[in-house]
């Protein structure tokens, strides 16, 4: 962990607006968060979470106040989102699967590197993500043999496939129960201690966020932090049971 943080927010704000209502989604919003890093913010639905995320990714040019990443504004002059290398450095969840239904998990993995990379390497890399997960046996699988647990597994295996050094991830145990909730949030925890790439995700619920090192709150568009550093025990997914078997 350097002393520079990764991503930083200073003052940011950001405001909606409702017919002729003017909203405040995000309000002076400061926080940082370092390489390695495992951070959750907690909020209510509509509380700005995934705002916050969009702009963290360069995707949603925030009102006031300054982002950045690695030291540089992601948003300069003109609020325009730089665009020269510094998305490929970060890693967007994605909450869709392939729109082939026959494809496999391990060539969906992989597409993000098929324009940079031959296809032996590019599922090469694709089975190392999924290894990261838990969910190399799902590499032959397809999205309709998969539970919403495993694609949850499937599409962060995705978005680290490019090793960027942030992940970020809205609601990533979104309609998982609670045992598979605590397996993956153990598992982005290890991710992020492992491989030294920083993670922010969005959760609706306090209880979401007890694995990682950065707690933080949304309400009212004011953020509230404290920091932990408990270890905890990473289990694994059990195997996946394929149709048709006892």
């Amino acid at each position: 962990m350097t002393d520079q943080p990764l991503l930083s927010f200073d003052g940011v704000g950001r405001t909606f607006w409702r017919g002729i209502m003017e909203v405040p989604v995000l309000d002076g919003v400061t926080f940082e968060i370092y390489e390695g890093e495992f951070a959750a913010i907690a909020g209510r639905q509509a509380s700005g979470k995934t705002t916050l995320l969009r702009i963290a990714a360069g995707l949603d040019a925030p009102d006031r106040g300054v982002v950045r990443f690695r030291g540089r504004d992601l948003y300069p002059e003109g609020r325009a989102p730089r665009l020269d290398g510094i998305s490929r450095s970060i890693g967007w969840m994605q909450r869709s699967g392939p729109q082939i239904a026959s494809m496999r998990m391990r060539d969906y993995v992989a597409v993000p590197l098929l324009e940079d990379v031959s296809h032996r390497i590019a599922r090469q890399r694709a089975m190392r993500a999924l290894d990261s997960f838990g969910a190399t046996d799902l590499a032959d699988a397809v999205w309709g043999e998969t539970s919403d647990a495993q694609r949850t597994q499937v599409t962060l295996a995705r978005a680290i496939v490019r090793e960027p050094v942030l992940l970020l991830a809205d609601d990533p145990t979104s309609g998982l129960n609670a045992h598979d909730r605590e397996i993956l949030l153990g598992l982005l925890r290890r991710v992020a201690e492992t491989t030294g790439m920083a993670t922010l995700i969005a959760v609706p619920e306090i209880a979401d966020m007890l694995r990682s090192h950065k707690v933080m709150t949304l309400s009212d568009g004011e953020l509230m932090q404290a920091s932990r550093h408990k270890p905890g025990e990473v289990v694994a997914f059990p195997p996946r049971r394929r149709p048709g078997s006892a």
